[in-house]
């Protein structure tokens, strides 16, 4: 997969629409329109509880959609500041119906909350790595590389801004720091970096490096990219696909009860 999990895009999504539903819906129950109801809510509610009802969704919305840790957190935040209001509502008008409503509420945060604890979900949000789709875009590279100053050579696969793969069998493992030197084009390329990755595949033996660039070595290897990019050697797995539309996912889903869950 290439592109955001649909369910958390979904999800988003419907957060994001939640407070034009809750307007309908208490509409509905108050016996409105949902413009009489709008009016009613702009002029009488108390401000706290309107931007809980219109405003906190929205941003937990947003904040599943960012996908980092700090928004994780944000999001978590945000269900409870909308309980909390929605119990103060409650305290105000407390009636058989807003019982109810609080009731379901709870049982939605709750299953929200039993979703992003989940370790695929939460992965997400907590470990880089794990967001393949953040991933620089990736170009093929056939180019001699000199690892560490070893005379036995590797060789470029592909690359990219933030690292690259070279196969070698140079005696290193992950953890390992690794100082690349390789000439393009009569263009001397130094770079530093870090094993993040070893293949130890037949005919495939090598490394997955992570670049720790220096300003200098930045800027070299984008323009790099940009070369290989403008050359059309961007790596075609990189492009999001058919499997990866929603029709597929929904497919998926309702077929073979596959992508509740980020799956790469």
């Amino acid at each position: 997969m290439k592109r955001k999990p649909w369910a958390i895009i979904i999800l988003a999504i419907l957060h994001i629409l939640a407070p034009i539903g809750n307007l309908i819906a208490n509409a509905h129950r108050a016996g409105n329109t949902p413009l009489q109801h709008w009016n009613y809510w702009v002029h009488f509610m108390p401000m706290p509880l309107l931007l809980s009802y219109t405003v906190l969704p929205i941003l937990a919305g947003i904040f599943i959609f960012i996908c980092k840790r700090w928004s994780y957190w944000a999001y978590l935040g945000c269900l409870v500041l909308v309980f909390a209001s929605n119990l103060y509502g409650y305290s105000t008008n407390a009636n058989t119906a807003n019982l109810i409503f609080l009731i379901t509420l709870l049982l939605v945060d709750l299953l929200a909350v039993a979703y992003f604890v989940v370790p695929a979900v939460r992965n997400v949000y907590m470990d880089p790595r794990m967001r393949w789709w953040e991933a620089a875009p990736r170009f093929t590279f056939e180019n001699a590389v000199e690892i560490n100053g070893s005379h036995e050579s590797g060789q470029i696969k592909n690359i990219s801004e933030g690292g690259l793969f070279a196969l070698s069998l140079i005696n290193l493992k992950e953890g390992d720091n690794a100082k690349l030197v390789w000439n393009f084009e009569n263009t001397v390329y130094q770079v530093a970096g870090k094993i993040v990755y070893k293949s130890t595949r037949a005919k495939a033996e090598g490394f997955g490096i992570q670049f720790a660039h220096t300003p200098e070595s930045q800027k070299q290897i984008k323009m790099l990219c940009a070369v290989l990019r403008e050359r059309g050697q961007l790596v075609p797995d990189r492009l999001p696909g058919p499997e990866d539309s929603f029709g597929h996912w929904l497919k998926n889903l309702l077929v073979k009860h596959e992508g509740l869950f980020p799956k790469r």
